[in-house]
């Protein structure tokens, strides 16, 4: 991330009822394969979903986080808006933000299906919550398919449900679905640097590249604004 925080990209999975109901016909919607799998920590437990006899998903009500929460999140998205954070706080998370959503595909690949504004931020709950501006997901001939964590944020996605996006990349994304484009093209040249700043060419032991790289996987930021911070304390603390 090259610059200020001005939104987040939240990873969903595929719901075939408009991430507002529980889905219909799972096992057989090849969309649906993350569920279908089952591995995945906040549905359903961790456990691959069930149909019950009409074809309708349904999971253990046991295995939810609270108690209000169904067994998944993305049934109640777009009725409830509202997403958890089960790994920590949403610490650059703040009201009016712009958050986007995507799915991935069977090829590994991500489609943007919706966009929303942060309508709350509770951090102080058991698990800290945001809250969204009611909203529908985009008619599906304006989903963006195709994407790479580095279309979308700059960087690769591997792990972790959400990443925070640079003003850069949020503003090509709105951009990029304002125009109704169906694909997002690569930033291919390397960001600009804010004014003021300047890049620095530090090596660092591998033990400390790891820590770096396991503090930033936690909170969803990249290396570089964990370094950033740092080196602010170092010099504040310094008394300059």
């Amino acid at each position: 991330m090259k610059g200020k925080i001005s939104g987040i990209v939240i990873r969903t999975v595929f719901n075939n009822q408009g991430w507002a109901a529980p889905c219909k016909n799972p096992k057989k919607d090849y969309r649906c394969y993350k569920c279908a799998e089952g591995d995945i920590v906040s549905i359903n437990g961790g456990n691959p979903i069930e149909e019950n006899e009409k074809g309708v998903c349904y999971g253990d009500f046991g295995s939810v986080f609270l108690p209000e929460d169904s067994w998944c999140w993305e049934q109640t998205l777009c009725t409830k808006y509202y997403w958890r954070n089960v790994k920590g706080k949403w610490r650059y998370a703040n009201t009016g933000m712009p958050v986007y959503f995507v799915y991935p595909e069977l090829d590994g690949s991500l489609t943007l299906w919706g966009q929303s504004t942060i309508d709350n931020v509770q951090n102080d709950s058991e698990y800290p919550t945001l809250y969204f501006k009611p909203f529908k997901p985009l008619p599906e001939n304006k989903w963006i398919k195709g994407l790479r964590g580095e279309d979308l944020t700059g960087s690769s996605w591997r792990q972790l449900f959400y990443r925070y996006l640079d003003e850069i990349h949020e503003s090509y994304i709105r951009h990029s679905i304002s125009q109704g484009k169906k694909q997002l093209e690569v930033l291919k040249k390397p960001l600009p640097l804010q004014d003021g700043f300047h890049a620095l060419d530090v090596s660092v032991r591998k033990d400390i590249k790891d820590k770096l790289e396991k503090i930033a996987y936690n909170e969803g930021r990249a290396v570089e604004e964990i370094i950033r911070e740092a080196v602010a304390k170092l010099i504040r603390d310094r008394g300059y």
